[in-house]
């Protein structure tokens, strides 16, 4: 991580950036080498009843950010989304252009325009193979809805631009950096995968930043998903992030939390509650619960459900969707 004086050129986001978010020239925490095997610890315990209805006939359990989400919000909904399953829209589409163009626009050595380095990441993503990926939902559309996603990814590929510094060798950027961690004999697995990690791994001195890009507005969710990559980054390098992050493009704000045990063991616990969750509705087929609130907007269920009638009304009392 940058220890030095801003060098010149940059703007006065950029230089916030790296004064505030980056905290250049802090002294960084050091930590007790063996967290990591505590919290392994504490997951397995407290997982182990759960862990040994897994196992048998191949059953077991991979939990990742967005189903932890959801199964802590409203369990009807995580339900309703699984037998969705996941359908590329206009957002996700644009959001994966997106990514793909500023993991670009840090490895290219050309330093293309934000507009070039779009256009670069959708002919990447409808050349690869594989069966994940929006190569046939992208193939399939007409030059309208083409140049509508290449004009929402450059807006977001340009604010990142225009408000992270660039991205030095030195700070070992990474982006769309996967996690993976195996608890109970392989029988539960945790999956995660961060927008940006920067930083150099230094014996037990936390000096790795996480950072998660948003184009909407703050949610709450957003400081949990945070705390399960800081878990998740801990147990599988050995020692914890110093800080992690959101980064707002659309406001050049950020909200951000220091890592220190507490904030590990408490996302610990979430992902432990959550899993069990889990396995009690999609092993033990457990009747869900319902928990009306912000996900009755986009629900696969609302249009049959008393708490997405529920939140509409209290809404309309609040005149929200007038």
């Amino acid at each position: 991580m940058p220890t030095s004086s801003p060098p010149l050129g940059l703007n006065p986001a950029q230089q916030q950036v790296l004064a505030g978010l980056m905290a250049a020239g802090e002294t960084r925490p050091e930590f007790d080498p063996m967290l990591p095997a505590r919290l392994v610890d504490l997951l397995e315990d407290r997982l182990a009843e759960t862990a040994g209805r897994l196992g048998g006939d191949g059953i077991d359990i991979t939990a990742a950010k967005t189903m932890l989400g959801q199964v802590h919000q409203c369990e009807r909904w995580f339900l309703a989304e699984q037998r969705e399953g996941f359908t590329w829209s206009p957002k996700t589409a644009a959001g994966t252009v997106a990514h793909k163009a500023i993991e670009l626009s840090v490895f290219c050595r050309d330093a293309p325009a934000p507009m070039d380095l779009v256009d670069r990441a959708v002919e990447r993503l409808i050349d690869a193979g594989g069966s994940w990926g929006p190569r046939e939902y992208l193939s399939g559309w007409a030059e309208a809805e083409v140049a509508d996603l290449r004009s929402d990814a450059c807006d977001r590929v340009t604010k990142f631009l225009e408000c992270f510094p660039p991205l030095k060798p030195q700070w070992r950027p990474v982006l769309e950096s996967r996690t993976t961690v195996q608890l109970c004999d392989g029988r539960i697995t945790l999956k995660g995968k961060v927008d940006l990690a920067l930083g150099r791994r230094d014996g037990n001195r936390a000096t790795v930043l996480l950072v998660d890009f948003k184009s909407g507005a703050a949610h709450r969710s957003h400081v949990d998903d945070l705390r399960y990559y800081a878990l998740l980054d801990t147990i599988r390098s050995g020692v914890p992030p110093f800080r992690v992050a959101s980064y707002y493009l659309d406001s050049a704000r950020w909200h951000h939390e220091d890592v220190d045990e507490d904030l590990l063991e408490a996302a610990a616990h979430r992902v432990v509650e959550g899993v069990i969750k889990l396995v009690e509705l999609t092993v033990d087929k457990r009747p869900p619960t319902m928990t009306a609130g912000t996900a009755c907007a986009y629900c696969p269920e609302r249009n049959d459900c008393d708490g997405a009638r529920q939140w509409a009304d209290q809404r309309a009392a609040l005149g929200l969707d007038a």
